[in-house]
């Protein structure tokens, strides 16, 4: 019993050392009216620290458009490729079925002038 209500305060001593640290460690609020000052400690906030320039953000926006039409022209060669394949595929397809076509002719043929030939010679 003794054991767990040891336990319990060093619980209860560890929750209390974390929310004192929390709220030491808080960042301070500055509360004015004159909205010059407001501007002035909103300025020095880190996301505005670390925002990017208009330069820089339009480098990047051109190198993202030049980027974007690179991989456009990849994606058309690409797609032309796609179709000079396809219709090569259904041309060799059908000179396939061209030869087949002709080898059954002339199989048919000759077997048919087997036929003729042995019935004259009944």
């Amino acid at each position: 019993m003794s054991l767990l209500l040891r336990s319990s305060a060093k619980v209860g001593l560890a929750l209390t050392i974390m929310l004192s640290a929390i709220t030491v460690q808080a960042a301070p609020t500055v509360i004015t009216d004159d909205p010059a000052t407001e501007t002035a400690a909103t300025d020095t906030t880190f996301a505005s620290q670390m925002q990017p320039s208009d330069n820089a953000l339009s480098d990047a926006n051109q190198q993202l458009l030049s980027r974007n039409a690179q991989l456009q022209r990849q994606v058309n060669d690409l797609q032309t490729q796609v179709n000079v394949l396809i219709y090569e595929s259904k041309g060799q397809l059908f000179l396939y079925g061209a030869f087949t076509v002709l080898v059954s002719l002339l199989v048919g043929v000759f077997i048919g002038w087997l036929v003729f030939v042995r019935r004259e010679r009944w």
